[in-house]
C-alpha cells in the first residue's frame, strides 16, 4: 500500500535542472491496494492485508480501500515508520520514479493477522513486502486448498521455496527475461524486447518450478500469453490511446483473479483482464483509473465475443 505522488511535466529534467511541472496528483496506490481495487470494482469480494505507517498517508490509503468496498480489517499499522511512498515524474512518453519502501518492507510475520482462507479463495501477493511474510500467508492458503498467485514485481531475487508455493505466476516480458537468468534485459522496455511466443515459452520453462505451474506473461499492447503445463494460450492486444500505463499490470491481475473467482475459463479470464488493463491506461493514475464492470463487459463484447 503506497501513496503515489505523480508530477506531470513536458519532459524529464536534466541533471541539476529546476523544472516546472504542470500537474500534481496524490493517488492511493501500491501493488496490493491496486490489485484489490481492480478486483472489487469488477464485482470481486476482496479482503486486503497490508501495512501502513503512523501517518496521514496510512489513513488515506486505508479509507480509500474502504471506499472501494475492499475489506480492510487485516490492514496493520507498523509503528515508528512512514507509509510507503512512490514519487512519479511523467512526461507522456517516459517516466521516472523514486520509491520509499517504508511500512511495506518493515513488516514481519508477527505483524500478520490470523489469516483464515477457504478453498474458493484466490490469494495474491507481490514482492513489495518481505518474502517470509508472503511465504507464511501462502503456506496457510495452500493448506486450506486456496489458489495462490504471485506477481513477480519488483525484480528482487525470489527463493525457490516461495516460487514452489505458487499456482500462478504473473509478470511482464522484461521481468520474464530477468527471472529466467537474462538479467541484461532489465533496463529494456516492451517496445525494445518484443518477445515472440516461442521465446516466451522457452523462458517460462527456464524459470518455473514445475510443469503444473501456470505462468502468465503480459506483452503490453501486444496482448498476453498464458502457459499451463506445456499448452500456450494467447490473447491479442487491444489498440488504445496510451495516457498513463502506471498500474496497468495491477489492474490486469485484479481482473484476472476476479474472472477466475467467477469460474470463467482460463482464456476468458485472460481476455477479461486484458480488457480491464486496456481501459486503465487511457487515464492518469493507477487505481483511480480502473474500470467498472459495465466498461469491461462492453469492451469484451467488442473485442472477443
Amino acid at each position: 500500500m503506497n501513496m503515489d505522488i505523480v508530477i506531470v511535466a513536458d519532459r524529464l529534467p536534466d541533471l541539476g535542472e529546476y523544472l516546472y511541472g504542470s500537474q500534481l496528483h496524490f493517488v492511493p496506490g501500491g501493488n496490493g491496494l491496486n490489485q484489490a481495487v481492480a478486483a472489487a470494482r469488477l464485482g470481486g469480494k476482496v479482503s486486503l492485508t497490508g501495512f501502513v505507517g503512523q501517518d496521514a498517508f496510512g489513513r488515506v490509503l486505508t479509507n480509500f480501500a474502504k471506499s472501494e468496498d475492499v475489506e480492510t480489517k487485516d490492514v496493520r499499522i507498523i509503528e515508528n515508520t512512514h507509509s510507503s511512498t512512490v514519487i512519479y515524474l511523467l512526461t507522456g512518453t517516459a517516466e521516472r520514479h523514486i520509491v520509499f519502501t517504508g511500512s511495506s518492507m518493515k513488516a514481519s510475520i508477527k505483524d500478520l493477522p490470523d489469516l483464515q482462507f477457504s478453498s474458493s479463495d484466490i490469494v495474491i501477493s507481490q514482492l513489495a513486502i518481505p518474502q517470509d511474510v508472503i511465504y507464511h500467508a501462502f503456506e496457510k492458503a495452500k493448506a486450506a486448498g486456496a489458489k495462490t498467485l504471485l506477481n513477480l514485481f519488483p525484480n528482487y531475487e525470489v527463493s525457490k521455496e516461495l516460487l514452489g508455493m505458487c499456482d500462478y505466476l504473473v509478470l511482464n516480458e522484461v521481468e520474464l527475461a530477468f527471472r529466467s537468468g537474462h538479467k541484461e534485459y532489465v533496463s529494456m522496455q516492451h517496445k525494445d524486447l518484443r518477445m515472440d511466443p516461442s521465446t516466451v515459452m522457452r523462458h517460462v520453462k527456464e524459470m518455473r518450478t514445475s510443469g503444473s505451474q501456470t505462468v502468465i506473461t503480459t506483452l503490453a499492447d501486444r496482448g498476453v500469453i498464458g502457459i499451463r503445463d506445456n499448452e500456450m494460450t494467447s490473447v491479442n492486444g487491444i489498440k488504445v490511446d496510451l495516457v498513463d500505463a502506471t498500474g496497468a499490470g495491477d489492474c490486469f491481475i485484479g481482473a484476472f483473479a476476479a474472472g477466475l473467482a467467477e469460474k470463467r475459463s482460463f482464456k476468458e479470464s485472460l481476455e477479461f483482464a486484458n480488457c480491464a488493463a486496456a481501459i486503465s491506461v487511457q487515464k492518469v493514475g493507477a487505481s483511480v483509473s480502473y474500470p467498472d464492470r459495465n466498461e469491461v463487459d462492453a469492451l469484451m463484447k467488442e473485442q472477443y465475443i
